[in-house]
């Protein structure tokens, strides 16, 4: 990752969860979207949001850095709404955390929550890092439309050859990406041993041949990501008993890789559709094979 400033400072950004949302103190957590890292507010009335949240990492802190602290800023352009709260650590001592009070009068439209790691560097103050964004949404038609294909996750690069990576990962040192789906949300491991595959992946401005490659390569990688998650989410799919619905996966992530393969496969109307699809295939091998052919070429043309 390029550094983003000119002394020490974290490589990666932190992780930042929503861990509760209240709204006039009633819970409201069916509203946090942890896929795609934003608050659906535009659904309820309500005067007061209460919204507490975490940031950590795994990473190591940088050489030199002293009295670590973080605050969040929250920030509205509709409403010129710029406002910080500082963060505590957290009980474990791994992060920190800030329970947000966000009236309603402040907000319009979209709002963004950003948080910010300082640190003593040399007698200064400096800003070592900061935490994934997180979006307010407000306003219905500020909603980004949820995009096709395999909903986002969490990454990071790291040597398969080394102690670092998992121990899945490390069999396999010559593959390119390991999902791990253990941890919520899932974690997705991009091999920074295979020599110039970093670089090239993250090459903003490559050009004629080398663009090619990067391309190819990150299709290589979406399309494996998205059969892993999607067999994983197969396998969560569970049959209905006396003529009740099939159930599907309730890991988000997962339920929404059905949502973008049923919205492509040709013979599936809704995402119930596919459960139901999925769960008859044990009873029928053709159709198994048919039924994964098809997914196969859907998977393909969303990557």
């Amino acid at each position: 990752m390029t550094p983003r400033f000119a002394w020490p400072s974290y490589k990666e950004q932190w992780d930042c969860r929503v861990l509760e949302l209240l709204l006039d103190e009633q819970e409201a957590n069916e509203l946090i979207d942890n896929d795609y890292l934003r608050l659906q507010l535009y659904d309820r009335e309500w005067a007061t949001a209460r919204v507490r949240l975490s940031i950590h990492t795994d990473e190591v802190a940088p050489p030199g850095c002293e009295n670590p602290t973080a605050h969040v800023l929250v920030s509205c352009p509709s409403t010129q709404l710029r406002r910080v709260f500082p963060m505590e650590p957290a009980a474990d001592g791994a992060g920190f955390e800030v329970t947000l009070k966000l009236p309603r009068s402040t907000l319009a439209e979209k709002a963004t929550i950003s948080a910010e790691i300082a640190a003593d560097l040399d007698g200064r103050r400096r800003i070592v890092g900061s935490a994934v964004n997180w979006a307010v949404i407000v306003d219905i038609g500020d909603a980004p439309p949820r995009p096709s294909g395999p909903p986002p996750l969490r990454s990071a690069w790291v040597d398969f050859g080394s102690s670092e990576a998992p121990s899945e990962a490390r069999r396999n040192a010559a593959g390119y990406c390991y999902i791990d789906l253990t941890q919520s949300p899932p974690m997705l491991y991009l091999n920074s041993g295979i020599d110039g595959f970093q670089s090239l992946i993250m090459a903003e401005n490559a050009k004629t041949e080398r663009r090619r490659h990067r391309d190819m390569l990150g299709a290589m990688v979406a399309r494996q990501v998205a059969n892993t998650l999607f067999r994983a989410a197969c396998a969560e799919v569970i049959p209905g008993d006396y003529g009740a619905p099939a159930t599907g996966p309730t890991t988000p992530v997962l339920r929404s890789m059905c949502e973008a393969v049923a919205a492509e496969l040709p013979d599936t109307d809704s995402t119930q559709d596919l459960y139901e699809r999925i769960a008859s295939l044990p009873a029928n091998p053709n159709a198994a094979a048919a039924f994964w052919s098809e997914v196969d070429l859907t998977l393909d043309r969303m990557t």
